[in-house]
């Protein structure tokens, strides 16, 4: 900066006047100098608030819908950069090299010379002690035709040298350095296989980042700052809630530090911490949907204020945003589970219910944090406690925690928890080891065994065991709806549908699997799936939230209402979307952007 050479008083009196008049006056700057947060510094968010709302489908709606995990193999395809997607950096080496077994994996990717936002900076050479001298990553992988073929365009900075292929082949020249095109066949199921070969040859720390991957007729659309996929807005915009769950990567979740979130600018979404706050807050916004977000089990209490200061200041104010602690924390099939379990016995002692007691003290803290920080606006902030529907009683150890109360603290129920959640699931009990020879001999009747298999999921009383029809699911409706009228809370589903899928090892019974995934598909499911729905209005719940929006079927279950985004309908998806236009939201102040 130059020198400012001041000859008079006069001189000196306009220029502040006019500093003063510059800082106050044009937009930004006085907020450059009034951010002040030395203890809990945040980032710019980077997230606009909405200014012209245009999406309105879902001002009434009475659904939220759950947003399937992102990965390379998902169906959803939410962003128009592919690489946001991309598999986690494999490391690899080529045949004939020391130590080189032409493996597929050399499983070294702790020994990567990443920088901070998960970009390969070096390679080794053949002769250094690591095994890799390259590093792969795979896109859209074994989705055969549900993903666009056609040109993509590869934009990175950097130099050094990346190979294409399974899909996708290079059209050498059509393309320049840091710009290939690539012609992409997804019929073959392969997916875009993307390798590096050589990244920073001059050694002066210009490394190949920043690596896209964009449908050539996407190019300008991503170019005007457009992040997803027209075609996933187009199948969620109807929904009043969006539900990031598997966005976050909750189950499981190494999230801990506030320091350690994910960024934007992070190498993929599938890894590293998930989506960051910023992308999720830009969709709800987009979208004028109200997003609901699940504390990491592990968070500090300074990551969920940090957490909830960036969604404050991000978030359109006219929307509100539904805040649970992780995720089934009752489910021994998470690691948040044993988790509470381990933390709820140190602090109380050997005690059986202590998972329990301590997920109802953590989300009592996160809620008294979120609503700290919003302040006069904690309205804004809807605090959600779930527990297991098939678990009767188990909920009152967390609404009441009664060991947390003996050291002198409120029941958490009445730490600002707004609803208690259950799941909306039915199954009929179909995939439980004892239905096996039963539903089996169904498969061999004239109609294939759906007549008989949707008269046990619609009303039961056909399968031994554990009782899980709609008929069934109704009566758990009741008797929790009576539980929060008693504590005066909401009751949500947090996750519902149908749950038709094997399980301890029946999962692996291909002829079931084949046969639950086509009852996914079949006309009957819109029926059920409405019946279910009036239900839940019936009893007098408050938001049902179906999971999740757009997934593949598989052994481990069919849980998309769609199974790939260019789908046009299914059963399970008319009947969401029909009970939303005849149903509008029926409880006080449920408009999105109302009380």
């Amino acid at each position: 900066m130059s020198r400012l050479n001041v000859r008079s008083k006069n001189q000196v009196i306009g220029f502040l006047i006019g500093l003063l008049i510059f800082v106050i006056f044009i937009p930004g700057c006085w907020d450059l100098t009034t951010k002040n947060s030395p203890t809990t510094p945040i980032a710019n968010p980077k997230v606009p608030v909405a200014t012209e709302v245009k999406n309105t489908s879902n001002a009434s709606s009475s659904l939220g819908i759950g947003l399937s995990g992102i990965a390379d193999w998902s169906t959803q395809l939410p962003f128009l950069d592919a690489f946001k997607s991309s598999r986690q950096w494999i490391t690899q080496c080529t045949s004939g090299q020391p130590n080189c077994k032409g493996e597929w994996d050399t499983e070294e990717y702790k020994l990567l010379n990443l920088d901070e936002n998960g970009w390969v900076k070096s390679l080794p050479s053949p002769e250094d002690a690591p095994k890799y001298t390259k590093v792969s990553t795979l896109l859209l992988r074994e989705i055969p035709n549900l993903y666009p073929s056609g040109q993509y365009i590869v934009t990175y900075e950097g130099e050094g040298a990346i190979e294409y292929n399974f899909d996708a082949q290079k059209d050498d020249a059509a393309s320049k350095p840091g710009r290939d095109i690539i012609n992409v066949d997804a019929t073959k199921g392969g997916g875009i296989f993307i390798t590096i070969t050589a990244t920073d040859p001059k050694k002066t720390g210009n490394y190949i980042r920043n690596i896209k991957v964009i449908r050539s007729q996407d190019e300008q659309l991503s170019q005007s700052g457009e992040i997803f996929n027209p075609l996933f807005i187009e199948k969620i915009k109807n929904f009043r809630v969006l539900r990031f769950m598997d966005w976050m990567g909750t189950n499981g979740s190494e999230q801990k530090e506030w320091s350690n979130r994910p960024k934007p600018e992070s190498v993929s979404y599938a890894y590293r911490g998930n989506v960051p706050i910023e992308i999720m807050v830009n969709l709800a916004n987009k979208l004028q949907a109200e997003p609901w977000v699940n504390m990491p089990h592990q968070a500090t209490d300074e990551y969920m204020t940090n957490f909830a200061k960036m969604v404050k200041d991000s978030l359109d104010p006219k929307l509100k945003v539904y805040v649970e602690y992780s995720n089934e924390v009752w489910n021994w099939s998470f690691p948040q589970s044993n988790y509470a379990l381990e933390q709820g016995k140190a602090k109380w002692g050997d005690k059986g219910d202590a998972f329990m007691q301590w997920h109802g003290m953590r989300t009592a803290q996160m809620c008294d944090i979120w609503k700290g920080v919003f302040g006069d606006e904690k309205n804004r902030v809807v605090c959600v406690l779930g527990t297991q529907r098939a678990w009767r009683d188990l909920e009152t150890y967390s609404l009441e925690c009664s060991y947390w109360v003996a050291e002198g603290n409120k029941p958490c129920y009445q730490h600002g928890i707004d609803a208690l959640a259950i799941a909306g699931y039915f199954s009929g009990n179909l995939g439980a080891k004892e239905s096996v020879s039963k539903v089996e001999s169904w498969l061999k009747e004239p109609d294939g065994g759906f007549s008989k298999a949707f008269k046990q999921l619609k009303e039961g009383g056909l399968l031994p065991g554990f009782k899980d029809s709609l008929p069934d699911v109704a009566n758990d409706f009741k008797y929790f709806l009576d539980v929060v009228k008693k504590k005066n809370l909401k009751l949500f589903v947090y996750e519902g549908g149908q749950h038709i899928v094997g399980i301890e090892g029946v999962e692996n019974n291909e002829k079931l699997t084949k046969f639950f995934m086509e009852l996914n598909r079949r006309p009957e499911m819109y029926e059920l799936y409405t019946q279910l729905l009036n239900s839940w209005k019936e009893t007098g719940g408050n938001l049902f939230v179906h999971f999740v929006d757009v997934s593949g079927f598989s052994k481990w279950g069919s849980w998309g209402a769609l199974e790939y985004v260019e789908q046009k309908s299914s059963p399970k998806y008319n009947a969401l979307m029909d009970f939303m236009n005849k149903n509008p939201c029926w409880w006080d102040g449920c408009a999105v952007g109302g009380g």
